[in-house]
């Protein structure tokens, strides 16, 4: 899936659940849907050892490719 960085942050805290640490950075992406007039958004959260904050680019258009469960596999900067 193609999608557009529309913004980026880091976060960092503990799970009120289990109380475990974490931390991601969290993409807020844009990209094309079907039934959807203009763009359909979200935030994808990724690991940040995988995908450091500064070698993400606000406003470029991104690959992403998910598992079948969901999960973010690749994210890289489209050609």
């Amino acid at each position: 899936m193609k999608a557009t960085v529309i913004g980026k942050e880091y976060v960092k805290g503990v799970a009120k659940k289990t109380g475990n640490p974490f931390e991601a950075n969290v993409v807020h992406i844009t990209y094309k849907k079907n039934k959807v007039e203009g763009q359909s958004c979200e935030s994808v959260w990724l690991d940040p050892n995988n995908y450091p904050l500064s070698g993400i680019q606000v406003g470029k258009v991104y690959d992403i490719d998910r598992d079948s469960r969901g999960f973010i596999v690749d994210f890289t900067l489209h050609a």
